[in-house]
């Protein structure tokens, strides 16, 4: 008879090892900010991990970068810094990352567990200061539950979609203990609930003037696709929501340009006609909605359907209609599967719209006749000639061209610095490889 079964034994390693193996566990490749004393034994062993250290000269622009990195790339972007002071510096860029829903995990040493209250280093109460622009907080109360609160930190900010803080006592880097290594999860979300999508696919099937509003969801549910058949189908106009000008493509004869600041009179003029406003993953800010040009646009007496994935932002600024807590881009294609069996009157009466969308595109562009509009054109030659030059060299088509400014020195340095990060196999070249089974336990 075959013998009990027993249990493996959890490896062994310190803390520093687990916190290390739980970014690698995360794809974590890139980490932004300055060495600090506090974390220098997890430090160590990032290049064993395969995990590489970007150096900056503040910790607010590590914080910066671990956001813009994490908006390019999708993925998690990550910021370190020394206890006190350093984490301080953090705060202004984290909080724009919590309003750009950038799932960015700072990771905040603090004074030694055993001179809290007491003055030790640097010594700042850190947890307070980022409790109203993070979206789940994470504090290693004990070095057993290093991995444990480490992977929940990165779980939560792809959840929640903002940043995390994982909080760490910098004498809890140090130790021995046994410790299994947590995989990262993956929720994923649905197109939301049968009766509301049921009762906006209703309420667009009416709709004489329906108009699209594209969000930031739609970028980060990689559902640009999805809402381009749903606006076809409809025949629907659509203006990007503030700040999120790449969730529609700007050369498609439905796209009207973007609401709010210094957007499109064109798009304004449009949206302030709908009778049916679909807000495609956007919490529809006042900054993306208030009156501008001299226009207040945004139309009194339509019904507005908001998707988002977060129930918290439905009807929080604009009082809505239908509230779809979802996916954009399922609920995209959920929306257009149900309209498929309906009788939509906006596929009837689309002529006179899209003329009024035309018109009102051509009216609002520059005279392209102007002076200075021939200007303008020669700059944005010379310019986009400039960029084209760098971007062969981040492609690795061409060398740098020859900087002589010292605001192109720095120009320079910083492409070569995002020549590093691009997700491409040459970055991989000459890295030492993670060993097979776990790249530090012992």
């Amino acid at each position: 008879m075959p013998g009990p079964s027993r249990e493996m034994p959890m490896p062994k390693m310190t803390p520093s090892e687990a916190f290390t193996e739980t970014l690698v566990a995360n794809g974590v490749t890139h980490v932004f900010g300055i060495v600090g004393s506090a974390f220098m034994d997890a430090l160590d062993l990032f290049p064993t991990a395969g995990i590489r250290f970007i150096p900056t000269v503040h910790e607010q622009g590590a914080a910066h970068m671990a956001d813009g990195y994490s908006r390019a790339s999708g993925r998690h972007g990550v910021c370190i810094a020394q206890n006190g002071p350093g984490i301080t510096n953090f705060v202004t860029a984290v909080a724009a990352a919590y309003w750009a829903h950038s799932p960015v995990v700072a990771i905040t040493p603090e004074t030694g567990s055993m001179t809290v209250g007491l003055g030790g280093f640097q010594e700042t109460d850190q947890l307070p200061i980022f409790s109203k622009i993070t979206k789940f907080q994470a504090h290693v109360n004990n070095p057993a539950r290093m991995a444990e609160m480490t992977a929940r930190a990165f779980d939560m900010a792809i959840s929640e979609r903002g940043p995390t803080q994982l909080n760490i006592p910098r004498d809890y880097f140090y130790g021995e203990l046994d410790c299994e290594i947590p995989k990262a999860k993956q929720i994923l979300r649905g197109p939301g609930a049968d009766e509301s999508l049921d009762e906006a696919a209703e309420l667009l099937a009416k709709a004489r003037f329906p108009v699209i509003v594209s969000g930031g969801g739609v970028i980060f549910a990689d559902g640009i696709e999805e809402a381009k058949a749903l606006a076809e189908y409809l025949q629907a106009p659509v203006v990007n929501s503030y700040l999120h000008n790449d969730s529609f493509p700007a050369d498609h004869p439905l796209w009207c340009g973007p609401l709010g600041y210094q957007g499109s009179k064109a798009g304004m003029k449009v949206i302030a006609q709908a009778d049916v406003v679909l807000a495609l993953g956007t919490r529809l800010g006042p900054f993306g909605t208030l009156p501008q040009h001299g226009l207040d646009y945004w139309p009194k007496d339509a019904k507005i359907i908001q998707v988002d994935s977060d129930h918290r932002m439905l009807g929080l600024v604009k009082q809505i209609s239908v509230g779809v807590c979802g996916d954009a881009k399922a609920a995209a294609r959920s929306l257009l599967h149900r309209l498929a069996n309906r009788d939509v009157i906006s596929r009837k009466n689309a002529g006179d719209r899209l003329k009024l969308v035309g018109g009102g595109r051509q009216r609002h562009r520059p005279d392209a006749s102007a002076p200075d509009a021939a200007r303008a054109r020669e700059g944005d030659a010379e310019e986009r000639h400039g960029l084209n030059r760098h971007w062969q060299y981040l492609l690795g088509l061409e060398q740098l061209p020859a900087l002589q400014s010292g605001a192109e020195h720095v120009r320079g340095h910083e492409l070569r610095q995002l020549r590093l990060c691009l997700p491409d196999n040459r970055r991989d070249e000459g890295r030492k490889p993670r060993p097979a089974g776990g790249c530090l336990c012992r």
